[in-house]
């Protein structure tokens, strides 16, 4: 047997002590629906005193702030204006401005955590944990009814989202708040009208939180006008005696609200699907350049939806946004940003229904790297500087490594992927420093918590020089479908997979994407050693891992 250098013992070491030491808990995926918006995280929730705890990272790519912490303070920043601030462990604050209390502290553990439940009362939500979903919801502040008009005002001052249903014997209007909630269950409302029977509302439903509210009428069901303004809502009864002043006067105001809308991808089209509340009137249509993008102009129409822009990502569309063009004349735009100006549309028009649908083409090698530019990889070369890695004689790991990631960084480049390389060169990167590349990088790019992979390019070592083969570590279930598709495409591919692996690994358990280990082979194995100093060798792993990126963002599955 070669004599094996002494680093390698130190390599085998480091990683078995790494692994006793990297958690005391095990992240678990979480969804965040805020206002009915899903976010799917990766982390270990701190409860304490009834509080939720988030590490602050992490809290602040979620809700998509910027922050700054030196020594105690930690400041919140939305488009670079201050809206939080706060030292840690004291309940003190100032949000926008105004100085107030938080119910618990920042604490500091191993990690800063950031107290939502507190937080988010301050904004006017309120906070639920459901097994492995976390609510955030409105709260209904007052309903009110007084001179034909239902006022609903929540506490938060964003938009609630209503869906309404008219319903017969006896007649009714019924107002669906959703991702709303009402602490005190239920309330009544009898009104001295001459048509309004009783107002009833209610918590609906729990999990997803729906208000209801039940308008129940003496007759038949007047006409109304439903308007947002300033986070609450009004609904205007206008009795069946409408003077040809007040239908004027009516016609200036919104005549439909945009309240769903929702989106499929189909094998030849992306399909778009909007719902109104009242008659919508589809004014204009028009494609634009540089970039491409397509609208539609709504007149007399707003909307009650809490998010106003969507990633698609699907070839042809990009991104969705919709809001109000004009604000006075009420002309709603709704705008898809494309990959391409060569765009076939087809709408299907209804009263209260529009179904706009994209016709896919078959991507260009151009039109490929557009597509592939919203997906970021993070491509991690092991070891580096004063760390050499596992050693074998006068090669060592950290130059393998290194020399295997560029050339995965071109190639994917060349694709059109967004390629982030925590090192380009022979320096020392820490552990902490590789995760602070990824969770800053989604800091400023909250996307990327659902368009992004991390894959760490690594050489192994073992005491037998008998054991070889391609390693896949992981820790968490959110890479399982990564890891089974880098395992059967290079299993397929005529390399030899020794296993994959779960554990406590450091960099792994503290990034909330999917993210892996690659062991390429055992520089302590002769055959292994070989083929890892060959450039046939590493370019055929290339592919196959370029393979599996491909195939895993499209969701496919590759069987062995």
């Amino acid at each position: 047997m070669k004599k094996v250098s002494i680093y390698i013992l130190f390599f085998l070491f480091f990683n078995i002590h790494l692994s006793a030491i990297i958690l005391g808990e095990e992240p678990s995926s979480l969804e965040i629906n805020f206002l009915g918006e899903k976010t799917k995280i990766l982390t270990v929730l701190k409860i304490k005193d009834s509080e939720i705890y988030m590490p602050l990272p992490l809290f602040a790519s979620t809700f998509k702030y910027d922050f700054s912490q030196e020594n105690n303070k930690v400041v919140l920043y939305r488009e670079k204006k201050e809206v939080f601030s706060a030292n840690i462990g004291d309940k003190k604050c100032i949000i926008n401005k105004k100085e107030t209390t938080l119910l618990y502290p920042i604490i500091r553990e191993d990690v800063i955590y950031f107290p939502l439940s507190s937080f988010f009362r301050l904004l006017g939500y309120r906070i639920y944990l459901k097994e492995n979903t976390i609510f955030i919801v409105h709260e209904v502040l007052e309903i009110k009814y007084s001179k034909n008009l239902l006022s609903i005002a929540f506490k938060a001052e964003s938009p609630v989202e209503v869906k309404t249903l008219v319903l017969q014997n006896p007649s009714r209007l019924v107002i669906d708040l959703l991702n709303t909630v009402y602490i005190n269950n239920k309330g009544e409302i009898i009104p001295k009208d001459a048509n309004i029977k009783n107002i009833r509302f209610s918590q609906f439903n729990v999990a997803p939180y729906i208000v209801r509210v039940v308008i129940e009428f003496k007759d038949k069901i007047p006409n109304y006008d439903i308007k947002l303004n300033d986070g609450n809502i009004y609904v205007r009864f206008l009795g069946n005696d409408i003077t040809e002043e007040k239908t004027q006067k009516q016609n200036t105001n919104v005549q439909s609200v945009l309240t769903d809308l929702k989106w499929k991808e189909e094998k030849d089209s992306v399909d778009f699907f909007l719902t109104f509340l009242g008659t919508y009137t589809f004014q204009e249509k028009k494609i634009l350049y540089d970039p491409p993008r397509i609208y539609y102009d709504f007149i007399g129409s707003t909307f009650s939806l809490t998010s106003q822009e969507l990633t698609i990502n699907v070839y042809p569309v990009k991104i969705l946004r919709f809001g109000l063009r004009d604000e006075g004349k009420k002309i709603m735009r709704l705008v898809f940003e494309t990959y391409t100006d060569s765009i076939q549309t087809a709408e299907e028009i209804g009263e209260n229904a529009l179904k706009i649908s994209f016709r896919k083409e078959a991507l260009s090698s151009e039109e490929n790297k557009l597509e592939n530019n919203d997906f970021t990889i993070f491509i991690d070369p092991g070891h580096g500087g004063t760390d050499p890695g596992a050693i074998y004689g006068d090669i060592k790991e950290k130059d393998i490594n290194l020399k295997v990631s560029l050339k995965l960084a071109e190639t994917l480049r060349q694709k059109g992927y967004n390629v982030i390389l925590t090192r380009s060169d022979d320096s020392n990167i820490s552990l902490d420093d590789r995760v602070k590349i990824v969770n800053s990088s989604i800091n400023l790019n909250n996307n990327l918590i659902t368009s992004a992979l991390f894959i760490s390019i690594h050489s192994n070592a073992a005491f037998s020089n008998d054991v070889r083969g391609i390693e896949i570590c992981y820790a968490t279930d959110l890479s399982e479908r990564l890891v089974n598709m880098l395992f059967n495409i290079f299993n397929s591919s005529g390399f030899l997979v020794r296993r994959s692996i779960k554990g406590r690994f450091y960099v792994l358990s503290r990034v909330p994407i999917p993210s892996v280990i690659i062991e390429m082979g055992f520089l302590t194995n002769d055959e292994d050693r070989k083929l890892l100093l060959r450039d046939e060798y590493q370019d055929k792993l290339i592919e196959k891992i370029i393979e599996a990126i491909e195939l895993y963002r499209k969701g496919e599955v590759k069987n062995e």
